[in-house]
């Protein structure tokens, strides 16, 4: 007959493995916003902080076109534009390298769908390469009622505008 210490690992990995199997995942709903980053890059090779919102494959393939950008493009591109748009996040030509943006958070609230991006500098006195960059991030954006973009954290006054356009 089994000991209680021979039995307790199969009973803790039993009920581990039955916890798992009944972990559900949701879905968002057709009008609820989500929000995902795709990727991000060093240089995107666009020269201004600002956003570009991708809802067209000839739109994303001009953005991907830029010279000099090493975007991951298939990861782009696996983008289905049917169901969600693009937006490129960017924070226009640095000095050095060691910057980055990331998306940090999102909200919809009235209309409006909020992004908080994350910056990240050298720090002071870091040594960093002489080189200019154009960081950005890239963002998948679910359909909804929103009727403006809002993007926080890339200037000191948010980023706001771009209407929802109707069609695709």
């Amino acid at each position: 007959m089994p000991g209680i210490s021979s039995v307790l690992p199969v009973l803790f990995l039993t009920i581990v493995l039955a916890g798992c199997a009944n972990t559900t995942h949701q879905k968002s709903a057709r009008n609820s916003p989500e929000a995902r980053q795709v990727t991000q890059s060093a240089h995107c090779g666009l020269t201004g902080p600002g956003v570009a919102w991708v809802r067209s494959a000839e739109h994303r393939d001009r953005l991907l076109g830029v010279a000099g950008q090493n975007l991951s493009t298939e990861l782009v591109r696996a983008v289905d534009l049917a169901d969600e748009s693009l937006v490129f996040v960017t924070l226009g030509q640095k000095p050095t390298a060691g910057y980055s943006v990331t998306l940090d958070g999102f909200s919809a609230e009235q209309g409006v769908l909020s992004l908080s991006m994350k910056l990240r500098e050298p720090a002071p006195g870091m040594a960093t390469a002489q080189v200019i960059t154009s960081p950005c991030a890239v963002l998948a954006i679910k359909p909804a009622d929103w009727q403006k973009l809002k993007v926080s954290g890339l200037t000191p006054k948010p980023l706001v505008g771009l209407p929802k356009p109707d069609n695709r």
